[in-house]
């Protein structure tokens, strides 16, 4: 005999039962649960047993009493499913959902009657007439599992398959999926107060509804409207008599009538519903003839899930992102991934596809999908934090890296670093210094070879806005001496680079006498240099770069705390406005951008970055609008396969520069996102 049927004594089971009001006509419930629920809802395995004495037992009916009310009666249904995570675009359409379990949530009024019928017909006949628990039925059952040796027949309500559904749904480890399965006195007695309560509270409708969402029909489909879509590419509005009865069917058994796998015996159980229907009188004879005569047709339909499947696969990953590391989702990345996994949530987005399209449109123009190249593009909206845009050359077959939120080094695009920090400091814009090189810092270190300008340019006295114009390396070297490295660290930090490495003791982590920092050796990632421009661009309103801009509960429309930008005022208007300036030269004569032009009629800054060997390329740069990053590498590792020699746009490159192939992807891009945008002007400060 199995354990599980071991005779206990009701003085075992009650031990710490708590004595709680009691409300009247619960002696006469109870007793009839220590004389017949029990043995009826565990079945034959109990029927073996010494049925006196457990009767016998049965008698003390307070000790059954305290039992049953030692157990909860608050039902956990609150988002207790698992569901989708659907992502919708800033104009409120969807580019992606993702699930652990795929269900769709709908109300009663979404599902067809005749699913409903046949439901009640086949699973619980007398739902309407019981109050969660049918003694009926539980009576019917005993005297079956009695008298039969070799078959035992269940006596659990839609309630209480409700309840276990729910309850295994949300066990946390394998001791309690065990209890939840049901198969123990204990687990019964519970199982029986929950529905009980359950009933009290909930409408029938909403039983019939929220029950129709939680069960399995196989084929990784839960819930009736999932299972609609996968067996029938329709909806649970539109079921039909024979459609519903061969989605009921599947419910004793969801490998034993799958119709795809067995249709034969997917057909014979579709006839059993559709006969019990008939006998409950929810259809007509002739209209179950007509249901058992029509042929198991099926059409395979699917909800796509992950971001593979979405036309936006980096942007889906950059919000994943988003949900597994920001506190607002949840305090612990556990709690986070637990969120993650239930779902139930729809996010709204800043993706705005025509920029996207137009981002990733010019990196593959550029470089094609199997180069060994790759492009990362970020576009962020200035003064709101709004990621409108990541973009690669790449197809997520190829690689699920999101290049837009990967470090790299980005060379001269980090001078402005440097600049903004010695404005806020004092230090003005017409400082002039001596750029000859090769430059020895006394303060600093130094290369061996000392420090120098690209192509060993001598460019004698020159002021921050020709240096930044041809970016200019020993300028900023010894701008960075006077501000001090450690205050540029902390600018950068404060305009949202989150990925400088400072830690003591690391021989690559930056320090006080780190004077290639100015020049771009820490690496950021594309996302963040777009940002920091963005401020520049918003008159110095430093926002956090986000992803999600709102999220709601998918069933009732409850909003859930998402992450706000925090927009605030990190620089002075005036500093701001300095540094657009400044920008803005590099399109101009002898630029490092001349050769790539700024976008007609628009004001326009920006800036270039070469790293040390050719290893990555940079482009990052705004108008009022938009700010775009562009990052340009072998993903391989650019010093290992640096940019000595790369084909785009048809031809080969050899030992590129900032604006040779970044300038030009960036200036595709915002070519094309700013068609039909306002013609403004960076803030004058």
């Amino acid at each position: 005999m199995p354990s599980r049927y071991e005779m206990v004594s009701l003085d075992e089971i009650s031990v710490g039962a708590t004595d709680y009001a009691r409300p009247r006509g619960y002696k006469i419930l109870l007793a009839a649960l220590a004389m017949i629920l029990i043995p009826a809802l565990i079945g034959a395995g109990f029927a073996a047993m010494a049925t006196p004495a457990v009767l016998a037992a049965s008698s003390t009916t307070e000790k059954v009493t305290d039992y049953w009310e030692a157990f909860p009666s608050d039902l956990p249904i609150a988002a207790a499913l698992p569901q989708h995570v659907v992502l919708l675009d800033k104009s409120g359409a969807e580019f992606a959902r993702f699930y652990n379990e795929n269900r769709i949530p709908i109300t009663y009024e979404q599902i067809s009657p005749n699913f409903i019928n046949a439901l009640v017909a086949t699973e619980d006949s007398r739902f309407y007439q019981h109050s969660g628990v049918d003694f009926a039925g539980i009576a019917r059952a005993m005297v079956k599992n009695l008298t039969n040796d070799n078959r035992t027949e269940g006596a659990s309500t839609i309630t209480q398959q409700l309840v276990q559904n729910i309850l295994i749904s949300n066990a946390r480890n394998d001791d309690e999926r065990e209890v939840a399965k049901g198969d123990t006195y204990e687990s019964k007695i519970r199982e029986v107060k929950y529905a009980v309560a359950l009933e009290k509270t909930m409408p029938k409708q909403d039983i019939l509804s929220t029950y129709s969402n939680a069960v399995y029909f196989g084929n990784l489909a839960y819930g009736v409207e999932a299972a609609s879509r996968v067996y029938f590419s329709s909806d649970a509005a539109s079921l039909t008599v024979p459609q519903a009865a061969v989605l009921v069917g599947l419910l004793q058994s969801p490998v034993q009538y799958d119709p795809y796998a067995r249709p034969e015996a997917s057909q014979a159980r579709r006839d059993a519903v559709i006969d019990r229907m008939l006998a409950e009188g929810y259809i007509t004879a002739e209209e179950a003839a007509a249901a058992t005569a029509t042929p198991l047709t099926l059409s395979r339909g699917d909800t796509p899930s992950g971001c593979a499947t979405s036309a936006y696969p980096y942007y889906c990953a950059l919000v994943q992102q988003e949900l597994l590391a920001n506190v607002a989702f949840g305090a612990t990345p556990e709690e986070r991934q637990q969120n993650l996994s239930l779902g139930g949530i729809t996010v709204t987005t800043a993706l705005d596809r025509g920029v996207s399209d137009a981002a990733t449109r010019a990196a593959t123009d550029a470089l094609g999908n199997d180069n060994r190249v790759a492009a990362g593009i970020a576009v962020v909206v200035p003064g709101t934090g709004h990621i409108a845009a990541v973009a690669e050359n790449r197809g997520w077959n190829q690689t699920q890296v999101v290049y837009a939120t990967s470090a790299q080094q980005p060379g001269s695009v980090m001078k402005p670093l440097t600049l903004v920090t010695a404005l806020e400091q004092g230090i003005p814009i017409t400082t002039t210094l001596s750029a000859n090189g090769p430059y020895f810092s006394r303060v600093l270190d130094s290369p061996k070879k000392g420090y120098t300008n690209f192509g060993n340019a001598q460019l004698g006295n020159i002021d921050a806005r020709s240096a930044i114009r041809q970016s200019v390396n020993i300028y900023f070297v010894k701008l960075i001496e006077q501000t001090t490295v450690m205050s540029v660290v902390d600018m950068s930090r404060r305009l949202g680079i989150s990925t400088i490495n400072t830690n003591e003791g690391d021989p690559a982590a930056v320090g006080p006498r780190t004077g290639s920092f100015a020049l771009g050796t820490s690496s950021v990632t594309p996302v963040e240099m777009a940002n920091v421009y963005a401020t520049f661009a918003a008159g110095g309103v430093k926002c956090n770069p986000i992803s999600i801009v709102s999220a709601v509960r998918t069933t009732t429309g409850e909003p859930l705390p998402t992450s706000a930008p925090e927009c605030h005022q990190e620089i002075s208007p005036a500093i701001a406005a300095q540094m657009t300036d400044a920008l803005q030269g590099t399109f101009g004569g002898g630029g490092t951008l001349a050769g790539v032009g700024p976008l007609p009629g628009r004001e326009t800054a920006g800036k270039t970055g070469t790293t040390d060997d050719s290893s990555a390329n940079w482009t990052v740069g705004m108008t009022p609008n938009f700010a775009t990053a562009v990052w340009v590498g072998d993903p391989r590792g650019g010093f290992a396969y640096p940019l000595t020699s790369v084909f785009a746009y048809g031809r080969t490159f050899f030992k590129t520069t900032g604006s040779a192939i970044a300038g030009r992807i960036w200036k595709t891009v915002m070519v094309d996102v700013h068609q039909g945008q306002p013609v403004t002007g960076f803030p004058n400060g």
